[in-house]
C-alpha cells in the first residue's frame, strides 16, 4: 500500500481525467467506493486509459474500493446491488460491480464503508468480503468511518481475514483527541 493514495470522492464528471492525471503525476494508489457519488465507473475509465497509454502497469498499482451499505447510498441513483438481497449477496454484487467498473480481475483492498446498523449485519458483510478474498477477487480487507475503538476491536476479534486497513476521516468532532492510556 502506498503512503499516499488518491481519493476519488465527489469529482463528478471530471473523475476519469483526474484519475489519469493523478497516475501521470506519480500516484500509485487509488481509493474510491462503489456508489454513484464516487463515480467508480469513471475511475475505471481513467485507470484503463493510463494502463493503455503505458503510464503504469497493474502490478505497480494499489486499487481500493468500498462496499457502501444502503445507509450510505443515494437511493435516488441506481444502486450497485439489489436492495432486497441479503447483506452478504449485496456485498458480492457490489464487489462484482467494482471489478467491472475498474476493468480488473482483482482489487487490492475492499473496505466496509462503515460498520452496518448492527454487529450481526457488519459481520455478515465482512464474511462476504472474506469469501471474495478466498476466491482471489480481493487482496486485503478493512473498514472505514469506525470511530468507536470497542467496535473496531470487536471486528478485529471476529475477523478470519485480518482487518489490515482502517480509513477514517479525522477532524476534531470525531474524537481524534481521545486521552491516551498513558495519561
Amino acid at each position: 500500500m502506498p503512503k499516499i493514495v488518491y481519493g476519488t470522492a465527489w469529482k463528478k464528471e471530471r473523475t476519469a481525467d483526474l484519475v489519469y492525471t493523478a497516475l501521470k503525476a506519480g500516484f500509485r494508489g487509488i481509493d474510491t467506493a462503489c456508489q454513484p457519488k464516487y463515480r467508480e465507473d469513471l475511475v475505471g475509465v481513467g485507470l484503463q486509459r493510463a494502463l493503455a497509454d503505458g503510464l503504469v502497469t497493474r502490478d505497480e498499482l494499489y486499487l481500493q474500493t468500498k462496499y457502501t451499505s444502503i445507509d450510505g447510498q443515494d437511493r435516488a441513483q441506481a444502486l450497485p446491488y439489489d436492495l432486497r438481497a441479503p447483506v452478504g449477496e449485496q456485498v458480492a454484487q457490489s464487489v462484482a460491480r467494482s471489478l467491472q467498473n475498474w476493468g480488473v480481475d482483482a482489487l487490492d483492498a475492499v473496505v466496509l464503508h462503515s460498520p452496518l446498523r448492527t454487529r450481526a449485519a457488519t459481520l455478515e458483510a465482512y464474511r462476504a468480503l472474506e469469501a471474495c478474498v478466498g476466491e482471489g477477487k480481493i487482496g486485503r480487507l478493512g473498514v472505514s468511518n469506525i470511530y468507536d475503538a470497542d467496535e473496531l476491536a470487536w471486528l478485529i476479534a471476529q475477523a478470519q481475514v485480518p482487518v489490515s486497513v482502517v480509513q477514517n476521516r479525522w477532524y476534531e468532532g470525531n474524537g481524534w483527541d481521545w486521552p491516551s492510556e498513558s495519561g
